[in-house]
Formats: C-alpha cells, structure tokens, sequence
C-alpha cells in the first residue's frame, strides 16, 4: 500500500469534512452519515475492506451497549471500533467507558472511539482506573495528515506486524494489562474459596467431596443468571434476591438459600436443563456472608473491569474453566495452631491427569482442519445432522464449542436460521463429548448451554450427550476386575456402544477432535491394561490416539 495515496485520499476526507462544516451540514449529519461519509471511507484509505464479513464485522447489541464495528487480520480480532455521529461530545466519558468495557470483555487490547472530527485509541487492558490513564492517544481531523505516521498505526498493514504494540512498548514500559480471562480466573477462584470455606465451617457433617460437588453446582448457576441477565434474557435477578434476602429479616436466621430457591426452581420450570434442578446444597447452612461476597464478585470491579457476560466470547470462558480445573482445594497449615483454606495450583492434578489449556487459534485450527472435508460433502440440513463429532477428552468443552460453531455456519449454507432452536438440535444430534474429571464434565454442558440460549428456551440436560468416564479403559467386568480388581469400578470405565448406542448404530463417530491428555501418570495397573489392549506407543496421547482411529 502507497502511503502517499493513502494520505491523498485522507486530504480529500478532510477538504470535504471542512466544505460540509463551512455549508453548515455538519451538525445535521446522523450516526450512520458519519459513519458511511467519513468513518468507513478513512479506515478503507487505511486498507480496510468492509466488504468482508472476514476483516470487518459489525457488532450486534449487547447489554445496551455496542460498539459497531470489530476489525480482523488472519480471524484474530485486532481492535475493536465505537462510532459517534459528528456532533456528539466523543469526550463524555460514558461513551469512553462503552467503548473500553466492550473491548475489555472481549480481552482485546485496543479501542477506537471516533467520530472522524476526532479519533481516540484506548488501552482497554491497562491497569489504570481513570480514564488519561487508558487514552494512549488522539488525533483531531485536521491533524490526520501531521501526525499520519500516529494515524498509521490504525491501518491494515501495520496491524500485520502488530506496530502499535511494538511502539507503545518502544515508547514506554512494555504493556501491561489486566486480561478479562485471569481477572475472571482469579474471581472465580476467590468464589470458590470463599463458598467452600463458608460451607465447610456450617456444614461440617457435609463430606468433602459433596462440598466440591455442591460449590461447582452454585457456581454453574451463579454464571449461567450472569450470562442471562446481560443477555437480557432474564431481568437483573442476583442483586435484587440480595436485596430482597437483607430486607426480609432472616439475616442471621436463615441462609440465602431461602430466598433463591424460589428462583432456581422458577428457572428450573424454564430451562429444563438439570442446572437447576434440586440439590442437597440448597439445605445447607451459610452465616458468614459468603453468599454475597461472591455474588458481588461475579459483577467485577466498578468503571471500566466491570463482567459483561454477554460479550465475554466462549473460548475466554473456557480458559477460565480450564485454569479452573487446575486448582485444587487442600488444608494448608499456615500457622503452627490455624488452619486457613488455601486455593492452590494442583500440579498434581494437572500431572495425574495431563490437563492443558489450548489456545483458541489452535482450536479452530483443528476443528476446522478435522471438520471441514468432512461436512463439504454434505449436501442437505438432513447430511448435517447425521454428522457424530466426539471429542474423548473434553476438559470444560472448547473443541466442541468450536464444533458447534463451525456447524452454525455449514447449516446456514442451507438456509438454515442461527437461533437457539438451532443450537439444540445441533447439541442434541451432533456433539458428543467425555471426561475423566466431573467438574470439568459439568463444565463442559455448561459452557455449551452457555453457546446456546439466546432466549427463555428449555434446554436440554446434555447428561446424554457429555458424560463421565475414562475414554481408555472398557471392557466386561470380568476382563477389568483381572486387571484393576474388585474395585475396577473406581477406574470410570466406559464401554463406548453402551453409552453411545445411536451413535455405533450408525457405525460409530464421523469425526473425533480435541487435544489429548499429555504426559499423565500411570499406574502400573493402567500400564498392564494398555499393553494388553493397545499396540501403540506407551504413553497416554499415544493411546488416545489409538482409540480414536
């Protein structure tokens, strides 16, 4: 791209901004005026092509807010860009904190707030509350041109080579920010603690086990009505039971519990999905507060850190989820006669089992790679829904996430509408999924509930679709109490055509996806079982590998 052409093109947005400001036009000129005259036209001088639903998508509403357009290089969202109309104060700092919330949510560095007159770049993920500390620069129109190498910054190429990060290193410290994924990580983190604490100390007849089991479930909840009120599905629920809870007069008499029953049973009546259905936690006892502290996390930090969950995309919630299932809850003694709960990172766990994280440009790459030859020699919405995609070690669900969405778009090509009916279908008859971990099991409906519902739409349980077990290990019962003895059970063994039976129907599964678990330890009984019943390799990816041929 020639730049001096470029600032040609940008002399001539300017002459005309200038002649419609001396005519006395200007002020009449709408939002979408400014945007078609002069917004659009300057980033296309800068390389941009809104023709292409690829490099430029424009942002639907979301929780009130919006910004209107997100701009692409490769499929990774590199900045996303709020519009105002000409005569707008672009100086208000509610416009300013739309446009830095949404980027924020979205864990996107940089936002653009411009109604070409003027143009701000924000830092969203930097640490800085107030607002001067966020703006990393601006330029008025009738410096474009002056400062074009600032301007440039903006364009097409330079976001190739990722230039503005590379200057704003340069120029200063190396940027620092405060990721939406490890601000949410983090949160959650601190929920858990707090809940599994609280009921630990009221509960004490309680086994641990039914406290994880108990804590996990809360959360699923406490997420999903987040999820659903900045959806605007459901109307603001949380606080106003918080509120309702205060004025009752049963603080101190009785647990929140009391209050949010109600509503989960009310929920439960509308989604049908097993999430709300009655659980032994809701009887527990909680004085200390907890409750609230963790409902008041999940709504983040005032100004600009606060949670949007309708804009947080899946693939940050499951490297939350992932991160979330590398923690372990352990009694740590910090001091000699005091025991505190202590949330710490479970190497163990991590090692036992071989969780990692993958990347989500590494997610689509696979999905895509592994799904798209496959569903190209579909010729019909009836093709598409005898497509069976597994993936035996789901973790909290990201490959079948990527699934899902992928599918979205094959079932457009035949005119098929992306509504929540949609997503069922496709939950229900196309996506099929198994863990060794519950939590990360439970995770993983969660998650795809949470791609699904964009309305109050009963959902399905996915008790049938995503399950529990080990991937590896099946057989009779007398074949595995040989290897693992009377307590074979312990193993989770899973006997594919049983737990899958329309699916081996059919001849068994059209595609099989994921990242399998690496480098996990094995016990000699496991050892022993794989020798006897694989051929391949001597290590737990080897034998996923194996299994899925």
């Amino acid at each position: 791209m020639e730049k001096e052409a470029v600032k040609l093109e940008i002399k001539k947005l300017v002459e005309k901004y200038e002649a419609e400001k001396a005519a006395g036009k200007i002020a009449r000129y709408s939002e979408e005026e400014t945007k078609r005259g002069f917004i659009e036209p300057l980033f296309e001088a800068l390389g941009w092509n809104f023709q292409s639903k690829e490099e430029i998508t424009l942002e639907e509403q979301i929780s009130g807010d919006r910004v209107d357009y997100g701009f692409y290089v490769n499929s990774r969202i590199k900045f996303y860009l709020e519009a105002k109309k000409i005569s707008a104060d672009l100086h208000r700092d509610d416009y300013a904190k739309q446009s830095i919330k949404y980027s924020w949510n979205k864990g996107v560095t940089w936002a653009v707030l411009t109604d070409f007159e003027s143009l701000i770049v924000f830092n969203a993920l930097s640490p800085e509350k107030s607002l001067a500390g966020k703006r990393y620069f601006e330029i008025p129109y009738n410096e474009y041109l002056d400062r074009f190498d600032q301007l440039w910054f903006l364009s097409k190429e330079a976001f190739l080579s990722d230039s503005l990060d590379k200057e704003a290193e340069k120029h200063g410290k190396k940027i620092q920010k405060v990721s939406v994924t490890e601000k949410l990580a983090e949160d959650l983190n601190y929920c858990r603690r707090e809940l599994t604490e609280a009921f630990r100390t009221w509960n004490k007849d309680v086994p641990d086990h039914l406290i994880d089991e108990g804590v996990q479930k809360l959360l699923d909840r406490l997420i999903f009505i987040r999820v659903a009120e900045d959806r605007k599905i459901e109307p603001p629920t949380l606080i106003p039971l918080l509120h309702q809870y205060k004025s009752s007069g049963q603080t101190g008499k009785s647990s929140p519990w009391t209050i949010m029953v109600e509503k989960f049973r009310e929920l439960d009546k509308i989604y049908n999905s097993n999430l709300f259905s009655p659980h032994p936690f809701e009887k527990w006892e909680e004085f200390s507060g907890a409750t609230e502290k963790v409902i008041n996390r999940l709504y983040g930090d005032k100004d600009y850190f606060e949670y949007d969950f309708s804009a947080i995309p899946a693939d940050v919630l499951g490297a939350v989820y992932e991160n979330y299932l590398g923690y372990k809850l352990e009694q740590t003694k910090k001091r000699l006669f005091d025991q505190d709960l202590d949330l710490i990172k479970s190497h163990r766990k991590r090692k036992e089992q071989g969780i990692y994280y993958t990347p989500k440009f590494i997610v689509d790459y696979i999905v895509q790679n592994a799904l798209g030859s496959i569903l190209d020699k579909c010729k019909s919405v009836d093709d598409l829904q005898k497509i069976k995609i597994l993936d035996p070690a789901c973790g909290s669900g990201s490959f079948l996430v990527a699934a899902m969405n992928f599918l979205i778009k094959k079932y457009e090509e035949f005119g098929a509408k992306p509504d929540g009916f949609l997503k069922i279908q496709i939950l229900q008859n196309n996506i099929y999924g198994v863990d060794l971990d519950e939590q990360a099991v439970e995770l993983a409906r969660l998650n795809l509930l949470l791609n699904t519902f964009d309305s109050q739409t009963k959902l399905p349980s996915l008790g049938g679709n995503i399950k529990n077990g080990n991937s590896l290990i099946s057989g009779t019962d007398e074949e595995l109490e040989k290897f693992f003895g009377k307590n074979y059970r312990d193993k989770k063994p899973f006997n594919w055509e049983e737990q899958f039976p329309e699916v081996f129907k059919q001849g068994g599964f059209d595609c099989v996806i994921g990242n399998p678990p690496y480098g996990a330890e094995l016990s000699k009984e496991d050892q022993n079982f794989f020798k006897d019943k694989y051929d391949i390799g001597s290590t737990d990816t080897a034998f996923y590998l194996s299994r899925s041929l």
